[in-house]
């Protein structure tokens, strides 16, 4: 898949709970291969629903496509994590391995790579988050920081070509939140995130897609977007205290 490609492309995706509210209403967005996008919008508004449909977890009706592979209503099979990655808001939810090691190695693992070559890639992506020598370690004595790192260096020992993050900051204090920008900066593939916090967002993403009562309201550059304070305000998104950040202002 070469930049400019379609990464993922949603066309008229519409899921409902079993109690018949509706999370996604005729969805539909486009990510080129190489974007990063991030997903803005209220409590409810369907952000961490659509990444479960992506993920292949949930179906919904309508047309999906991630990565050189597509999937629909028809199709409940999610797509190679080598394609698409999805790391959870909590760390809990992903992390369930005795030590750091095997929960990094359970993806490559399961791509059938010899075991040289996933301890290979548990050493590089653990490395690569900033927790090199953390294999032996148990993920339930961790920080909430270093478990949110943790789950990152899992997907990215998948080598996806797309990765997707539900809060990626969420809970975190500011040196942990720092450090998960720092990962999200680096990595070169398409990026997906979904998040209320737009003061990080805006270092790591070009692009702001908002969404409300499932479905795109806006969707732009995210300078653009985030400089119409009224737009923010109708659809409940915004910054809370102080001004955002621009690129390399940490």
């Amino acid at each position: 898949m070469s930049k400019g490609d379609l990464a993922i492309e949603v066309a008229g995706l519409q899921y409902a709970y079993h109690d018949g509210t509706k999370a996604l209403r005729n969805f539909s967005l486009g990510v080129r291969a190489g974007e990063s996008v991030c997903i803005a919008g209220p409590n409810g508004a369907g952000k961490s629903t659509l990444l479960l449909c992506l993920a292949g977890l949930l179906t919904g009706t309508g047309r999906i496509h991630v990565g050189a592979r597509g999937f629909s209503d028809s199709r409940a099979d999610a797509p190679n994590p080598a394609v698409f990655g999805l790391v959870f808001q909590d760390p809990d939810d992903q992390l369930f391995c005795p030590t750091v090691g095997e929960d990094v190695a359970f993806g490559p693992r399961n791509q059938h790579r010899s075991e040289e070559e996933v301890q290979k890639l548990v050493g590089e992506s653990l490395a690569a988050v900033g927790l090199a020598g953390y294999q032996s370690r148990s993920g339930h004595h961790l920080s909430e920081g270093e478990k949110k790192r943790i789950a990152i260096a899992a997907v990215l020992a998948c080598q996806p070509e797309i990765i997707a993050l539900d809060e990626p900051w969420a809970s975190l204090d500011g040196r942990a939140a720092h450090a998960v920008t720092g990962i999200l900066e680096k990595f070169t593939g398409t990026k997906l995130v979904v998040t209320q916090d737009l003061y990080h967002a805006v270092l790591v993403c070009d692009r702001l897609v908002m969404m409300d009562e499932g479905s795109v309201v806006a969707d732009g550059p995210i300078v653009d977007l985030l400089a119409d304070s009224a737009l923010l305000e109708e659809h409940g998104i915004g910054f809370g205290t102080g001004a955002p950040p621009t690129k390399g202002s940490q």
